[in-house]
């Protein structure tokens, strides 16, 4: 993989990830939304002015949720799946808890491989540790193209529908393909503790080129190959309405300021922080192009299915 300095220029992007329907329930409100990380990340991406394609999993018989990315610009490449990938997101302050009580088909490579020759860039957004088939990370791992990588999915597990932290063995793969990451810093921890190192023994084992480890209104710090660990502070939200996709945006801002308008990772993530801050106080993406049906339509959790 490519050090910082020859990480390759944005100009089209390819996010490869759920498109999700979600309920969020936050502060006594509850919102049914378009969802996942194909979501988030592929707006903000058109939001900067980019060529966005995404490639998902969206059963038939909820095709109409991905009208809203196609409206905005972004050219979809949907698989076959009998189901949707469906989450419950309960946020409490800074505590969050998830259920995912349907599952759509892994992602595969039949899907990707027509696509790549019109990216230089690939934004890896798994939700679960099976949302993208592990060959597809071999792919990528061979590609000219920049890889960015949110590790969410691959450090957790399902129980029955509820989520918990669990290290995929999918990871690995993930890692050795990107050039950049981006985790919290709970997550991080999890990838300390199953490979036994620390970040930069880790990042150089898989030759990454940047980490982006955040913690919420705490800020976070940037992790740089062969330069000292950055610190930033976060972007005070003053009304917040929903934090659902946060991270998401933020990762994608940062990848556009830093290979697109070639910013410096510290002003790539204060760029990054802001836009987070601006869609957490619903600001950013609207409202009306992520929203669905009235909540009381939505069926309770079941058990996971494909």
């Amino acid at each position: 993989m490519p050090t910082p300095s020859l990480l390759k220029t944005l100009n089209a992007v390819l996010v490869i990830g759920s498109v999700t329907i979600d309920r969020n329930v936050c502060a006594g409100r509850t919102f049914r939304k378009i969802g996942g990380v194909a979501t988030y990340a592929g707006l903000t991406y058109r939001l900067h002015g980019l060529p966005t394609r995404i490639a998902c999993n969206v059963a038939p018989a909820d095709a109409a949720i991905l009208a809203p990315l196609r409206k905005a610009g972004i050219q979809v490449q949907n698989g076959r799946t009998p189901n949707t990938t469906r989450f419950v997101n309960r946020i409490d302050g800074i505590r969050r808890t998830q259920e995912m009580p349907s599952i759509a088909s892994p992602i595969r490579g039949r899907l990707v491989d027509p696509v790549l020759k019109h990216v230089d860039c690939i934004h890896l957004g798994p939700l679960h540790p099976d949302d993208i088939a592990p060959a597809v990370f071999a792919r990528l791992d061979r590609t000219d193209a920049s890889v960015t990588l949110d590790i969410q999915g691959l450090v957790r597990g399902c129980d029955r529908t509820r989520i918990v932290p669990a290290v995929s063995h999918h990871l690995a793969a993930a890692l050795q393909a990107a050039d950049i990451v981006k985790s919290d810093q709970e997550e991080l921890g999890l990838v300390i503790e199953a490979y036994g190192a620390g970040i930069d023994a880790v990042m150089k084992r898989f030759d990454i080129a940047e980490w982006v480890a955040t913690s919420a209104s705490k800020g976070g710090c940037i992790h740089v190959r062969g330069s000292r660990r950055r610190s930033y502070k976060p972007v005070p939200v003053d009304v917040p309405v929903d934090p659902t996709g946060a991270g998401d945006v933020f990762f994608a801002a940062y990848t556009a300021a830093r290979l697109h308008l070639r910013k410096t990772p510290a002003v790539a993530v204060r760029h990054a922080a802001r836009l987070s801050s601006d869609h957490i106080a619903g600001r950013y993406i609207p409202a009306e192009t992520l929203g669905l049906a009235p909540v009381s339509t939505v069926p309770e959790p079941e058990a996971p299915r494909r």
